[in-house]
Order: structure tokens, then sequence, then C-alpha cells
């Protein structure tokens, strides 16, 4: 049962203060956000394997360190992760077979929006900082309410990894299927509020 707390108040938490506070934290939050990105894809597209987990922990420090040197790649990194996490979720939406080109779609969306990123860095940024936050807090939260009893049958006893695997996989698997639309628009709303709120920090 702490596994599974554990786990929704990580990506709530870190959800959140990228979402609203994406821009002006975007050094400190990119390196942690693309980690926790990959991190949840590796573990809901393979079998988190070691080999996996150490390619996650990897491309998480690279963003750090290119976020601090290289701002127009960092760019690029959280336009990317961004357009991954829009794929993702309007796969979830589209007819089953769309599944199968899932890590394409993902892979197609991060570019462009990766490439738009580069082209509008400060707007971007913004808004792809409340996008990607959004996707973690609304998914999360709602499973959190709307499914808490299967999440905690869910838990493994003494192992976090096979836990956080498995909850990764039902929240971004059955429960994004059956959750869809809900998940859209709160994701929506959500990244809106948190970009309007950025936009009037910064300014």
């Amino acid at each position: 049962m702490e596994l599974v707390i554990v786990y929704l108040l990580v990506n709530v938490l870190a959800g959140a203060a990228a979402c609203f506070f994406g821009k002006k934290l975007f050094f400190w939050m990119l390196g942690a956000l693309v980690f926790l990105g990959v991190f949840n894809v590796a573990l809901g597209a393979t079998e988190a394997s070691p080999v996996s987990l150490v390619i996650a922990a990897v491309l998480g420090v690279v963003a750090a360190l290119l976020s601090k040197y290289a701002y127009k790649a960092a760019v690029f990194l959280m336009g990317f992760v961004a357009g991954a996490a829009l794929g993702f979720v309007v796969t979830m939406l589209l007819p089953q077979e769309a599944a199968d080109f899932l890590a394409l779609i993902m892979v197609v969306s991060g570019v462009l929006l990766g490439l738009a990123g580069v082209r509008w860095s400060d707007a971007i940024v913004r808004w792809g900082t409340a996008w990607t936050g959004a996707t973690f807090v609304v998914p999360n939260v709602l499973a959190a309410a709307l499914a808490f009893g299967p999440l905690a049958e869910l838990a493994v006893p003494g192992d976090a990894m096979a836990t956080f695997d498995a909850l990764s996989g039902f929240i971004g698997g059955e429960f994004a299927a059956a959750y869809g639309t809900p998940i859209l628009v709160g994701t929506i709303v959500l990244a809106v509020a948190g970009a309007i709120v950025q936009t009037r920090v910064s300014d």
C-alpha cells in the first residue's frame, strides 16, 4: 500500500511542479522531468529490465546536462517529451489497432513538437512543461480516485520495482484505455491553467 502511495505522490508532485513552475524552474526540472518520463515509458513498454532502467537514468542525466549547457537542445528535449506524451494520450483514444504504432506516433509527435520548441522556445517551454506535467498529474489523480482498489492489489510487498512496473502498466494501459476521454479533457484543462500561471509568474 505504501509503495502505491509513493508512486502516485512522486508522479503527481513532479507533474504539478512542472505544470505550474516549469518555465521558472526549467533547468532544474528538465532533467528530473525527462528522467521521469523516460522511466515511465520504459516501465510501460518493456519488462522493466535492468538495461531499460539504466538507459532511463543515463538519458535523465544527459538531459540535465543539456539543459544547463545547451539551451536549444534542452528546449528540443522538453518539446520531445511533451510531444511523446501527447502522442501517447491521443493513441489511447484511437482504435486498438493504433496501439501497434504507439512508439512511432510518440517519436513523430515528439520530434515535431521538439522542432517547434526550438523555433518558439519561451512559449513552448511554458506550454510544454505545463502539458507534460499535466500528463503526469491527471492520469495518476484519476487512477487514485477511481481505481485505488485495483492499484492497491498490484502492490508487490517488499519489491518497489515490480510494484512501480505494475502500476505504470495499469495506469498507462488498461486504465488509460477505459478513461481516455476524461484523461484527455483533464490534461488539456490543467495544461492551460498551468501555462496561464507560468505566463503570469514570468510577467
